[in-house]
């Protein structure tokens, strides 16, 4: 596929969304990145998943000012195009619908970017912890910015941070 071609893709990517996309941009041929709402996050998935062939390669969360990004990783293969998925999930709330229920290995990477970050992933198949052990406090989430720097010890008491 030429270049020309793999641009091409975005358009094809865009009408299959339709009304879902808020942005798309294609920066380098074998790569587009689209944004979609929270509330269309799971619908555009299903999408990208279904109807486009999309491949779950891997997923990214990272927290950005008022919100947590997610970007889902999808290989187009037939195209040779990454077509990366992304929604900002705001705070105070972090919730998103989870992509889990139909789309395999997303289950996963949702508990771990519900540990990590704190974003609640509504209609997940299996909640259950997954990297954290289970009497992990309520509201300390290790991959935000606002996580205690303070290492603690088994005793509980808490050792200064040396960089």
């Amino acid at each position: 596929m030429t270049d020309e071609q793999k641009y091409a893709v975005s358009e094809i990517v865009k009408s299959a969304l339709g009304g879902m996309v808020v942005s798309i941009d294609q920066p380098r041929p074998n790569r587009i990145y689209v944004l979609v709402d929270q509330k269309d996050f799971p619908a555009a998935a299903k999408v990208v998943y279904e109807q486009l062939g999309g491949r779950l390669a891997t997923s990214t969360a990272l927290e950005v000012r008022d919100a947590v990004e997610l970007i889902y990783h999808f290989m187009l293969e037939t195209e040779m195009v990454l077509c990366n998925l992304k929604t900002l999930v705001m705070k105070p709330e972090l919730k998103v619908g989870s992509v889990g229920a139909f789309l395999p290995g997303a289950d996963w990477i949702e508990r771990e970017m519900a540990e990590m970050y704190g974003v609640t992933f509504e209609g997940h198949p299996d909640p259950r912890h997954l990297l954290l052990p289970d009497g992990w406090p309520e509201g300390n989430y290790p991959m935000r910015k606002d996580f205690p720097q303070q290492p603690g010890t088994e005793s509980g008491e808490t050792k200064p941070v040396v960089y």
